[in-house]
């Protein structure tokens, strides 16, 4: 177990305020801006330092001027792995769809979208299934009311159609009053203004209420709700760019199992997600203060553990070079690929779970919430590939027949 990396002192010379630091985020903002529009001029060089010296800029005044409570900034493991799983994803994905004809800047936009929402899913997740776990006495739970605040629609509103805007203006696609894509956005838009005046209204109230579940960034998430959230916002983003929903699909199929691979490789360093009891190889203890050792309430180290996040890992790296396999040599339709991978997945979370040792809810019987939504998974995808499987597909076209051999002349007169 070993949930930091490091820690980057912070040398807090002067405290800032909320205020100035928000003004400051702006500020860099226009400058990314103003330096993507530069490059997008002919004028590469200029517009990479309008980028890159604000970046800099930004990070040193950071860790110059701003004051945290804690005088440092941790780099946690947790969240170490999930950087370099999602950006190993993005490289295969890019790489692997550069033949295809699909362009970096749209699988690194279906990447940033899917972690974005399935970050905030598992969260969510986490909230509804361990509600009773991060609650407080005397606190109001974060759902326990509607209270709302106008003002916040006015904060996250817009950042849909700033997106949108954004993506019109670099592809220079037309824009149509009448769409679907419209009402999307136009429902992405009153969604996120909704969540702005519940925010600010907990930022107004934020005393009254359990501030529990936030405490500690390296827990407190849900995979299968971070999955469903980040397929669903991703799939919706590949409808609204007019591509190919089963192709995107069948090419992120592998890469998703990568990224899951170094996902539960943070779960082992930060000791979370552990399985049963056991004895000797590949058993494992993790040290007092861990999950494993406060669930098992030993003032020391925990005792011998299955290392279920490693068991995970090994399976999704196969399932990564299964389906890396199948979908250079074997598939046969576009999104076959995918359904298999949602089945492999599935079929295994539902195994895994009965050697898993920490505390989760039971939903049926001596059935737990993942195993529920792996049977379902497991179901509906296996009914898709068989009716996939069985559609009768167009038939290839003829080749064209070879041309003609030119005529040799005949002797000059």
């Amino acid at each position: 177990m070993f949930p930091k990396l490091l820690e980057i002192p912070l040398w807090s010379a002067v405290s800032v305020t909320w205020t100035v630091f928000l003004v400051i985020v702006a500020a860099l903002a226009a400058a990314l801006w103003l330096g993507s529009e530069v490059g997008a001029r002919k004028r590469p060089l200029a517009g990479k330092l309008l980028v890159i010296l604000p970046l800099v800029a930004f990070f040193t005044a950071f860790l110059t001027f701003v004051e945290t409570p804690a005088k440092k900034i941790p780099i946690n493991s947790y969240g170490f792995s999930i950087m370099v799983g999602f950006l190993l994803a993005c490289w295969v994905g890019v790489r692997r769809g550069k033949p295809l004809g699909v362009t970096s800047d749209f699988i690194l936009d279906v990447g940033i979208i899917g972690m974005i929402f399935g970050i905030v899913g598992a969260k969510i997740n986490y909230l509804l299934q361990y509600s009773p776990d991060v609650s407080e006495p005397g606190k109001l739970s974060i759902w326990g009311d509607m209270g709302l605040n106008p003002a916040g629609a006015l904060i996250l509103g817009p950042i849909p159609f700033a997106f949108w805007w954004w993506r019109v203006k670099k592809t220079g696609q037309p824009v149509r009053l009448y769409s679907w894509q419209n009402a999307v956005l136009l429902f992405l838009t009153l969604l996120f203004a909704l969540a702005g005046t519940r925010a600010f209204f907990l930022y107004q109230h934020q005393d009254e209420y359990s501030w529990k579940v936030f405490k500690s960034w390296q827990s407190g998430f849900v995979l299968y709700g971070g999955l469903i959230a980040g397929v669903a916002a991703s799939a919706l983003y590949v409808k609204m760019r007019g591509q190919a929903l089963a192709k995107m699909a069948d090419l992120c199929a592998a890469p998703t199992m990568l990224a899951l691979a170094f996902g539960r490789l943070g779960c082992f360093l930060n000791g979370c997600c552990y399985g049963k009891s056991g004895e000797g190889f590949p058993c494992v203890k993790f040290p007092a203060g861990s999950p494993a050792a406060e669930e098992q309430r030993s003032a020391g180290a925990s005792a011998a553990v299955h290392p279920t996040q490693l068991y995970e890992t090994a399976a999704a790296l196969l399932f990564f070079l299964f389906l890396s396999w199948l979908w250079k040599r074997k598939r046969k339709a576009d999104g076959e690929v995918f359904l298999i991978m949602t089945m492999l997945y599935g079929a295994w979370r539902f195994l895994i779970e009965f050697a898993r040792g920490d505390k989760r809810p039971e939903w049926i019987g001596t059935l737990t919430y993942s195993q529920v939504v792996s049977l379902a998974v497991l179901v509906v995808a296996g009914v898709w590939l068989a009716l996939l499987r069985t559609r009768p597909r167009p038939p290839a076209e003829a080749p064209a027949p070879p041309a003609a051999p030119p005529q040799a002349a005949g002797p000059a007169p």
